[in-house]
């Protein structure tokens, strides 16, 4: 999924009904898709991408390039470019508005489907919610023995949700946020409550749709908290303080915070690139060990504070 950004860099972000002025304006290539896959090269490892884009944003096929991305993968489309109009504030927090645009057509899908090509052979799969659900859907069906790895951001509806195939899922990546919101809707528990995410992350797990799934959070300046299942201990009488969790606190800022924009999509790619780095058939507890999986979070915490995506042996 390719997404041009039209970045404004502002003092504060607007508030409803509020006019302002920015003070810088930025055109980049983004989208969580192709952010991600960038970030996987720029961890040293291989990514083949899919998307779409219009006419109008054919420049995108040469940027991507010039990342390291292979751009064959972008198909042209005859809807307009999808955009994701974004307002950075002095604090380097943001506000993001996606049009879908290109992003949501199924022309990759569509050209597999009529010209008889299979599915690209791959071991891992990654996949975000910023195209066609279908596409989505597509992929989890038909890659056949990967690693499969989601970021449902932004959140599916709640009718999407419940009917996503969860078992196809290995790994989930949320923010807080998301993870609250998912089990909201999953337990069908609506109102509002204040759990940890610790706690929150434990009721996710508990969910029969995720009952196997590999549950990442992210959660900011906080750092992130994890929930492998091959390596969940039950408490018991006896011992009161055996982990349930992996938690690692954020790395050391160092300088101020300049823009938080691609953050969470920097730390999944790093997060792909080392599971990656085990082999295609590796999941926890069939090689990778727990503290593989903290020392590759350590890694993503570490990564997701640089503005540019860096070369892994440099963080």
């Amino acid at each position: 999924m390719t997404l041009p950004t039209s970045s404004s860099l502002v003092k504060n972000i607007a508030r409803p009904g509020e006019t302002i002025s920015s003070y810088r304006y930025e055109r980049r290539v983004g989208g969580k898709g192709a952010n991600q896959a960038i970030a996987i090269i720029k961890a040293g490892g291989t990514a083949d991408f899919y998307g779409s884009v219009g006419q109008d944003g054919l420049w995108v096929k040469d940027t991507v390039g010039a990342f390291g991305l292979d751009p064959s993968g972008i198909s042209i489309s005859d809807v307009p470019t999808g955009r994701a109009l974004i307002q950075i504030s002095d604090s380097g927090e943001n506000s993001i508005i996606l049009f879908p645009g290109a992003n949501c057509s199924q022309l990759p899908e569509e050209t597999w489907e009529t010209s008889g090509v299979a599915f690209p052979e791959c071991t891992h799969v990654l996949l975000q919610n910023e195209i066609h659900m279908e596409c989505t859907l597509y992929a989890l069906n038909n890659s056949v023995n990967a690693i499969t790895v989601y970021n449902p951001s932004p959140m599916p509806s709640s009718q999407e949700i419940n009917e996503f195939p969860w078992d196809k899922v290995d790994w989930l990546i949320v923010n807080e946020g998301e993870a609250e919101d998912l089990y909201k809707v999953l337990s069908r528990h609506g109102s509002s409550f204040g759990e940890s995410p610790s706690e929150i992350l434990l009721l996710l797990s508990t969910q029969p749709a995720l009952a196997t799934t590999n549950i990442i959070c992210t959660l900011g300046k906080d750092g992130v908290v994890a929930f492998i299942p091959a390596f969940h201990r039950q408490k018991q009488e006896h011992n009161h303080n055996t982990p349930n969790f992996i938690r690692l606190p954020a790395a050391v800022l160092q300088g101020t915070i300049r823009d938080t924009t691609g953050a969470g999509d920097c730390f999944t790619g790093y997060l792909v690139q080392g599971l990656m780095e085990f082999g295609p058939q590796a999941t926890p507890g069939h090689g990778i060990r727990e503290s593989d999986i903290v020392s590759i979070l350590m890694t993503c915490v570490q990564v997701s504070l640089s503005k540019h995506f860096s070369a892994s042996k440099s963080i």
